[in-house]
């Protein structure tokens, strides 16, 4: 947090945006930074007995359990620092994104925004270029049969798109509207400015 703020007191940012929870299996997180929040009152949920889930998925697994009555359809957890570094971390957050694909969640670096179309719907993606785009993408996991767009510069019409053939890379967004329909749940990505 406090890179956000480069001109303020990092000890000031580092209170004022205290997180409420850290859960984890505890393996990345440095003592002094653990005390730091624990002396401040965050709750401290060691997971580490588990190791058959991602950091991400134990987190986002405590959101919607600590909010059972809540209605989840207007819930979005944006997840800063989730990709780059190792690929295998990546992948697992990635993964997180298709065993939660009832809540959406919004993975976003310095450079690019991802999220999890659900196959179930007809996505409308309305772009609001002061902020991201043009350049986006659509992966299948591992297979689309059939995807049809709208909006983008190459637009797919009941197009084939698999690992080891097509996907739909370096594409761009031609307009403030994306349509998106397919019969497998796709990655959408897009640069952020």
């Amino acid at each position: 947090m406090p890179l956000l703020f480069p001109h303020e007191d990092p000890s000031h940012v580092r209170t004022r945006y205290k997180p409420d929870v850290i859960k984890g299996d505890m393996d990345s997180i440095r003592t002094e930074v653990l005390d730091f929040y624990a002396n401040l009152g965050t709750q401290i949920l060691d997971e580490s007995q588990d190791q058959d889930t991602t950091d991400l998925h134990k987190c986002v697994a405590y959101i919607r359990d600590f909010t059972p009555n809540l209605d989840k359809s207007n819930l979005c957890i944006l997840v800063a620092g989730a990709l780059g570094g190792r690929f295998d971390h990546t992948l697992g957050n990635l993964n997180v994104l298709f065993v939660f694909s009832s809540l959406r969640i919004i993975l976003i670096t310095d450079e690019s925004l991802v999220h999890l179309l659900p196959r179930t719907h007809r996505h409308e993606i309305h772009i609001q270029s002061s902020v991201e785009g043009p350049h986006c993408g659509l992966i299948p996991f591992p297979l689309s049969k059939s995807t049809t767009t709208t909006g983008l510069q190459w637009d797919l019409t009941n197009t084939e798109m698999r690992f080891g053939g097509l996907i739909s890379t370096s594409n761009v967004v031609k307009g403030e509207k994306i349509t998106v329909e397919s019969d497998a749940d796709l990655i959408w990505t897009i640069s952020v400015k």
